[in-house]
């Protein structure tokens, strides 16, 4: 039950995953970028778009992992972006044998830093504290102004058109119910990070929340297969504001890897 688009021509597959509150559009940009790198599905989310609704009586990580699972044949180049990359991340331990690279824009996988860097952890918690105290009284509105303020493209809550705003608002309880997965780690999967053996690409923008820091460096220190790049002058959403950049960076990735025809 997801929707996705079909983009690209490349030789190899590729599934992109979108961040919190978007939907698969967000990530035409990069796309259109690496179409002679992949063919590429990019996926609504559950809940987002035109994917079904999220099933309350699951688990959003898992929901999120088993709706991607469900779109793959046969392994692809898996890339996600903030909650996208939480999912993408979650994807190569559950089922490493659909995925053949990995690549974390920004994800918000903020376990890792509470584990490894509980002072920078609590400063991001400071300033997340009233978004989820406001998801908590049903002040949705409040919630999503903070939330865009914190996670956006710098654009002011008033700059968005009615439909933008009525579409981020309603989906702020998912930001929510995605804390057991993002914060208490219910997937288990920073205990698993060690056990990922392909090649993973993990960007951030220069600019972006400095917890994003704490949080790729631990996944770039327990994942031995990992790189680091910094796109500078970027924010959270660097992979649709520098679009050109992140594509130039997964496509010489993914040109560095084996071609799927070679692989028996």
């Amino acid at each position: 039950m997801a929707h996705f688009i079909r983009s690209g021509h490349g030789p190899e597959e590729g599934l992109l995953l979108h961040c919190m509150l978007a939907d698969a559009r967000a990530l035409d940009g990069l796309t259109a970028k690496l179409g002679g790198h992949l063919t590429a599905l990019s996926m609504d989310l559950p809940g987002h778009g035109q994917s079904e609704d999220w099933d309350t009586s699951r688990d959003f990580g898992e929901m999120t992992r088993d709706t991607a699972l469900g779109l793959l044949e046969r392994p692809a180049h898996v890339i996600g972006h903030s909650y996208g990359g939480y999912a993408a991340l979650r994807l190569a331990v559950d089922h490493p044998e659909m995925v053949r690279s990995l690549t974390l824009i920004e994800p918000v996988f903020f376990a890792a830093a509470k584990q490894e860097d509980p002072t920078g952890f609590k400063v991001y918690e400071k300033t997340a504290r009233p978004i989820m105290g406001a998801i908590a009284v049903g002040d949705l509105v409040s919630a999503a102004r903070s939330f865009t303020a914190l996670w956006g493209n710098g654009r002011p809550w008033e700059s968005l058109k009615p439909a933008e705003m009525d579409y981020i608002t309603q989906r702020m309880p998912l930001v929510a119910a995605s804390e057991a997965a993002l914060l208490r780690d219910n997937g288990d999967v920073l205990q698993r990070l060690d056990e990922i053996t392909v090649p993973c690409l993990l960007i951030r923008g220069a600019d972006s929340p400095t917890v994003m820091t704490s949080i790729c460096d631990v996944l770039a220190a327990r994942i031995s297969t990992s790189r680091k790049e910094v796109v500078e002058d970027a924010g959270h959403m660097v992979p649709i504001t520098h679009a050109v950049d992140v594509a130039g960076l997964i496509g010489a990735f993914i040109d560095d890897q084996p071609r799927s025809s070679d692989i028996s």
